[in-house]
């Protein structure tokens, strides 16, 4: 068996090795992750314009800022919406009508009010969530080829 050596082997190993425990690139790449859940989810709700999407596109809807895109925990990202009625529209919710007096004037509390039915909900949430797992190869790739980059590597192919 012959003995044989690489140069600089040990050198791009060692790059490597920095690059990948740069931490900003792991933030990075949950900050895209996150990026691209909003967006599938503006894509999935069934809306083409209004505060809900606003909240997806991160954009101010009537100069309020509605949109979560969290990276507090170390290998996590909450990205979501604070529109109150995302919910409701993911999941569904009861259809309530407020009961009138014999006067007309709507009686107050709980025993005004009637349910009359559900509205079923789109679960736009959960195809968002779906899109957003079938994206993940594509970021983790990039995020391969950025890191094999940075440290010195032939990434072109």
């Amino acid at each position: 068996m012959s003995d044989f050596r690489i140069n600089g082997l040990d050198t791009l190993i060692q790059d490597m090795n920095r690059e990948s425990r740069n931490r900003s690139r792991y933030d990075d790449l949950r900050y895209d992750v996150g990026r691209r859940h909003l967006h599938n989810c503006a894509e999935h709700c069934g809306e083409d314009s209004g505060q809900l999407v606003a909240s997806f596109r991160r954009q101010p809807f009537n100069g309020k800022k509605e949109w979560v895109l969290n990276g507090r925990y170390a290998d996590s990202i909450e990205a979501g919406t604070s529109v109150f009625y995302a919910r409701m529209l993911n999941d569904g919710h009861r259809l309530v009508l407020r009961r009138r007096n014999s006067k007309g004037v709507p009686i107050k509390g709980k025993r005004g009010l009637k349910e009359v039915g559900f509205v079923s909900g789109t679960h736009f949430m959960e195809r968002a969530l779906d899109q957003t797992q079938e994206d993940l190869p594509e970021l983790v790739r990039d995020f391969l080829r950025e890191t094999g980059k940075a440290a010195g590597f032939d990434v072109s192919g």
